[in-house]
């Protein structure tokens, strides 16, 4: 069940990114961004990390998961960078949440 609502939300995520490109929007990115806090709550119960944030911390690892790696070398390879710059971003926003609580 969980790896059907991952492929889903991976196509999902994929049609998203091909919109976003065409239509340059940010209501599209938001909306990617949400899907993809989502799908991480969901499978791994972390809602603080996204699915781009894990894989680019994946692929700092030597060895680490091979899906996850390569879904990381796909991410990177259609956006240069994508995964640090997620990684960078998710730190951003927990940042601004620690911000407004404190």
């Amino acid at each position: 069940m969980i790896t059907v609502i991952v492929l889903a939300a991976l196509l999902l995520l994929t049609v998203l990114c091909v919109t976003s490109r065409i239509k340059n929007g940010t209501w599209v990115q938001k909306a990617m961004l949400a899907i993809d806090i989502l799908v991480s709550t969901l499978v791994w119960g972390a809602f603080d990390i996204t699915i781009s944030s894990r894989c680019g911390l994946y692929l700092r690892q030597p060895q680490g998961p091979a899906f996850w790696r390569g879904l990381g070398r796909v991410l990177n390879a259609l956006s240069k960078g994508h995964c640090e710059t997620a990684i960078l971003n998710d730190g951003l926003r927990a940042q601004a949440a620690l911000k407004l609580l404190g």
